[in-house]
Protein backbone atom coordinates (compact mmCIF):
# COMPACT_ATOMS: atom_id res chain seq x y z
CA UNK A 1 0.00 0.00 0.00
CA UNK A 2 0.88 3.41 -0.45
CA UNK A 3 0.09 7.09 0.28
CA UNK A 4 -0.04 10.01 -2.42
CA UNK A 5 0.74 13.33 -0.79
CA UNK A 6 0.96 16.48 -3.17
CA UNK A 7 2.18 20.06 -2.54
CA UNK A 8 2.61 22.86 -5.16
CA UNK A 9 5.64 24.24 -6.57
CA UNK A 10 5.78 28.35 -5.30
CA UNK A 11 3.38 31.39 -6.77
CA UNK A 12 2.70 34.80 -7.03
CA UNK A 13 6.03 35.65 -6.40
CA UNK A 14 7.07 33.65 -3.22
CA UNK A 15 9.96 31.70 -3.18
CA UNK A 16 8.77 29.36 -1.03
CA UNK A 17 5.33 26.95 -0.94
CA UNK A 18 4.89 25.29 2.63
CA UNK A 19 2.28 22.97 0.80
CA UNK A 20 6.09 21.63 -1.08
CA UNK A 21 8.29 21.37 1.79
CA UNK A 22 6.18 19.68 3.50
CA UNK A 23 5.57 16.97 0.97
CA UNK A 24 9.73 16.83 0.68
CA UNK A 25 9.91 16.27 4.28
CA UNK A 26 7.23 13.25 4.61
CA UNK A 27 8.45 11.09 1.39
CA UNK A 28 9.24 8.05 1.78
CA UNK A 29 8.38 8.33 5.53
CA UNK A 30 5.82 5.32 6.44
CA UNK A 31 2.44 6.45 8.41
CA UNK A 32 0.97 3.26 10.38
CA UNK A 33 3.68 1.32 8.22
CA UNK A 34 2.21 2.78 5.09
CA UNK A 35 5.07 4.64 2.68
CA UNK A 36 4.14 8.02 1.97
CA UNK A 37 4.54 8.95 -1.83
CA UNK A 38 5.38 12.70 -2.75
CA UNK A 39 4.33 14.52 -5.78
CA UNK A 40 4.83 18.11 -5.96
CA UNK A 41 2.33 19.59 -8.56
CA UNK A 42 3.33 22.69 -11.55
CA UNK A 43 0.72 25.99 -10.87
CA UNK A 44 -0.78 24.73 -14.07
CA UNK A 45 -3.67 22.85 -14.03
CA UNK A 46 -3.36 20.71 -17.26
CA UNK A 47 0.16 19.93 -16.26
CA UNK A 48 -1.13 19.46 -13.05
CA UNK A 49 -3.71 16.94 -14.24
CA UNK A 50 -1.08 14.87 -16.34
CA UNK A 51 0.91 14.32 -13.03
CA UNK A 52 -1.66 13.55 -11.01
CA UNK A 53 -3.78 10.78 -13.25
CA UNK A 54 -1.04 8.11 -13.51
CA UNK A 55 -0.25 8.38 -9.44
CA UNK A 56 -4.37 8.12 -8.86
CA UNK A 57 -4.30 4.67 -11.30
CA UNK A 58 -1.32 3.02 -8.68
CA UNK A 59 -2.88 -0.41 -7.48
CA UNK A 60 -1.38 0.26 -3.90
CA UNK A 61 -2.95 3.41 -3.68
CA UNK A 62 -4.78 3.65 -0.31
CA UNK A 63 -5.41 7.24 0.47
CA UNK A 64 -4.65 10.85 -1.24
CA UNK A 65 -3.69 14.14 0.58
CA UNK A 66 -3.49 16.86 -1.42
CA UNK A 67 -2.00 20.56 0.27
CA UNK A 68 -1.92 23.96 -0.52
CA UNK A 69 -1.02 27.35 0.32
CA UNK A 70 -4.18 30.00 1.64
CA UNK A 71 -1.98 33.05 2.84
CA UNK A 72 -5.03 34.46 4.28
CA UNK A 73 -5.58 31.48 6.93
CA UNK A 74 -4.56 31.45 10.44
CA UNK A 75 -5.19 27.60 10.80
CA UNK A 76 -5.32 24.68 8.84
CA UNK A 77 -8.24 24.57 6.86
CA UNK A 78 -9.80 20.60 5.93
CA UNK A 79 -12.03 21.49 2.54
CA UNK A 80 -15.18 19.60 2.55
CA UNK A 81 -15.48 20.11 -0.99
CA UNK A 82 -14.24 20.86 -4.41
CA UNK A 83 -16.06 22.82 -7.07
CA UNK A 84 -16.29 22.68 -10.84
CA UNK A 85 -15.02 25.80 -11.41
CA UNK A 86 -12.06 27.50 -12.80
CA UNK A 87 -12.03 31.43 -11.52
CA UNK A 88 -9.10 33.24 -10.81
CA UNK A 89 -7.26 36.46 -10.51
CA UNK A 90 -3.31 35.31 -9.57
CA UNK A 91 -1.90 34.49 -12.99
CA UNK A 92 -0.89 30.57 -13.02
CA UNK A 93 2.71 29.36 -13.79
CA UNK A 94 2.22 30.42 -17.61
CA UNK A 95 0.69 33.64 -16.98
CA UNK A 96 -2.24 32.68 -17.94
CA UNK A 97 -5.85 33.83 -15.59
CA UNK A 98 -9.55 31.33 -15.82
CA UNK A 99 -12.37 33.86 -16.04
CA UNK A 100 -16.02 30.84 -15.57
CA UNK A 101 -14.71 27.89 -16.72
CA UNK A 102 -15.00 24.16 -15.80
CA UNK A 103 -12.30 22.01 -14.62
CA UNK A 104 -14.35 19.09 -16.64
CA UNK A 105 -16.74 19.83 -18.83
CA UNK A 106 -19.07 17.32 -18.18
CA UNK A 107 -18.38 16.52 -14.50
CA UNK A 108 -21.27 17.38 -11.84
CA UNK A 109 -21.20 20.35 -9.93
CA UNK A 110 -19.18 19.08 -7.06
CA UNK A 111 -17.66 16.42 -5.16
CA UNK A 112 -17.34 16.27 -1.49
CA UNK A 113 -13.86 14.92 0.30
CA UNK A 114 -13.76 11.54 1.41
CA UNK A 115 -11.15 12.10 3.91
CA UNK A 116 -12.33 11.39 7.52
CA UNK A 117 -12.25 15.44 8.55
CA UNK A 118 -14.62 15.37 11.62
CA UNK A 119 -12.04 12.80 13.38
CA UNK A 120 -9.53 14.43 12.00
CA UNK A 121 -10.47 17.95 12.94
CA UNK A 122 -11.34 16.42 16.83
CA UNK A 123 -7.31 14.86 16.95
CA UNK A 124 -5.65 17.91 15.75
CA UNK A 125 -7.57 20.15 18.26
CA UNK A 126 -6.92 17.71 21.04
CA UNK A 127 -2.85 18.32 19.81
CA UNK A 128 -2.89 21.49 20.27
CA UNK A 129 -3.14 22.40 16.13
CA UNK A 130 -5.05 24.78 15.01
CA UNK A 131 -7.57 23.60 12.05
CA UNK A 132 -11.09 23.95 10.97
CA UNK A 133 -14.16 22.77 8.53
CA UNK A 134 -13.99 24.40 5.42
CA UNK A 135 -16.66 24.86 2.91
CA UNK A 136 -14.55 26.87 0.34
CA UNK A 137 -11.24 25.13 -1.41
CA UNK A 138 -11.39 28.39 -3.91
CA UNK A 139 -11.22 28.24 -7.67
CA UNK A 140 -7.72 28.27 -8.13
CA UNK A 141 -5.12 25.52 -8.57
CA UNK A 142 -5.91 24.00 -5.22
CA UNK A 143 -9.76 23.62 -5.96
CA UNK A 144 -9.11 22.59 -9.24
CA UNK A 145 -6.99 19.52 -7.97
CA UNK A 146 -9.44 18.36 -5.30
CA UNK A 147 -11.94 18.41 -7.82
CA UNK A 148 -9.80 16.29 -10.54
CA UNK A 149 -8.74 13.81 -7.74
CA UNK A 150 -12.33 12.80 -6.58
CA UNK A 151 -13.61 12.69 -10.07
CA UNK A 152 -10.83 10.64 -11.37
CA UNK A 153 -11.06 8.12 -8.28
CA UNK A 154 -14.90 7.97 -8.22
CA UNK A 155 -14.14 6.50 -12.02
CA UNK A 156 -11.41 4.26 -10.75
CA UNK A 157 -12.57 3.02 -7.57
CA UNK A 158 -16.36 2.24 -8.99
CA UNK A 159 -14.69 0.25 -12.35
CA UNK A 160 -11.55 -1.66 -10.89
CA UNK A 161 -10.36 -1.36 -7.79
CA UNK A 162 -12.77 -1.66 -5.29
CA UNK A 163 -13.09 0.11 -1.51
CA UNK A 164 -13.44 3.76 -2.24
CA UNK A 165 -9.31 5.38 -1.49
CA UNK A 166 -10.36 8.25 0.66
CA UNK A 167 -8.82 11.62 -0.61
CA UNK A 168 -8.68 15.39 0.10
CA UNK A 169 -7.05 18.47 0.75
CA UNK A 170 -5.92 20.62 3.17
CA UNK A 171 -4.87 24.75 3.02
CA UNK A 172 -1.66 25.59 5.06
CA UNK A 173 -1.01 28.96 6.12
CA UNK A 174 2.38 31.24 5.46
CA UNK A 175 5.86 30.14 6.56
CA UNK A 176 6.96 32.42 9.14
CA UNK A 177 9.62 33.20 6.59
CA UNK A 178 7.13 34.11 3.54
CA UNK A 179 5.58 36.93 6.09
CA UNK A 180 8.88 38.02 7.17
CA UNK A 181 9.89 38.54 3.19
CA UNK A 182 6.44 40.04 2.88
CA UNK A 183 7.05 42.42 5.27
CA UNK A 184 3.63 43.05 6.42
CA UNK A 185 0.87 41.54 9.01
CA UNK A 186 -0.16 37.95 8.32
CA UNK A 187 -0.99 34.93 9.99
CA UNK A 188 1.98 31.69 9.66
CA UNK A 189 2.46 28.54 10.99
CA UNK A 190 5.94 26.60 11.50
CA UNK A 191 6.71 24.22 9.04
CA UNK A 192 7.00 21.53 12.57
CA UNK A 193 3.59 22.25 13.07
CA UNK A 194 2.48 21.42 9.54
CA UNK A 195 4.28 18.45 9.10
CA UNK A 196 2.87 17.47 12.46
CA UNK A 197 -0.69 18.20 11.37
CA UNK A 198 -0.32 16.41 8.12
CA UNK A 199 1.14 13.43 9.66
CA UNK A 200 -1.93 12.85 12.44
CA UNK A 201 -4.31 13.82 9.40
CA UNK A 202 -2.89 10.23 7.81
CA UNK A 203 -2.83 8.58 10.97
CA UNK A 204 -6.14 9.07 11.27
CA UNK A 205 -7.21 8.35 7.58
CA UNK A 206 -5.37 5.12 8.01
CA UNK A 207 -6.47 4.14 11.10
CA UNK A 208 -7.41 0.35 11.57
CA UNK A 209 -11.13 1.16 12.88
CA UNK A 210 -11.60 2.78 9.44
Amino acid sequence: MSVLLGGFEPFAGDAINPSREVVKALDGRAVRGVPVRGLVLPVQHERARELLLPALAAPDLHAVLLLGLAGSRARLALERVGVNAMDYSTPDADGALRRGERCLAEGPPAYFSTLPLPAILATLTAQGVPAYLSYTAGTYLCNFSLYTVLHALAGIDALARGPAVPAGFIHLPYLPEMVAAHGREEPSMSLDLMVRAVEIALEVTLAPSR
